[in-house]
């Protein structure tokens, strides 16, 4: 399961925490949330504190948001490897 919170909203951007895990059943959910901000000119900061897991269907949803419009925030050990790897653990 994978839980998005809206933490804050400015004009130019906004912060969503995200807790769980981004997997192939709950990557469509994040990126529609993230395009819908990035359709309104907002920058997306997604606090990933507490996500416990990405897969490879989370992997390529991530990266395929703009670098520069999309930032992620404190990701743990795990969740960098993955996404490193290509979240093949």
């Amino acid at each position: 399961m994978l839980k998005i919170t809206k933490i804050q909203e400015s004009r130019g951007d906004v912060l969503l925490k995200l807790e769980g895990k981004i997997t192939e059943q709950w990557a469509a959910l994040l990126d529609g949330e993230c395009r819908s901000y990035l359709r309104k000119k907002k920058a997306v900061y997604l606090d990933c504190s507490n996500v416990e897991y990405i897969d490879p269907q989370g992997v390529e949803v991530v990266k395929s948001f703009p670098r520069t419009q999309v930032i992620l925030m404190s990701t743990s050990g795990i969740v960098t490897e993955l996404l490193q790897i290509g979240g093949r653990s």
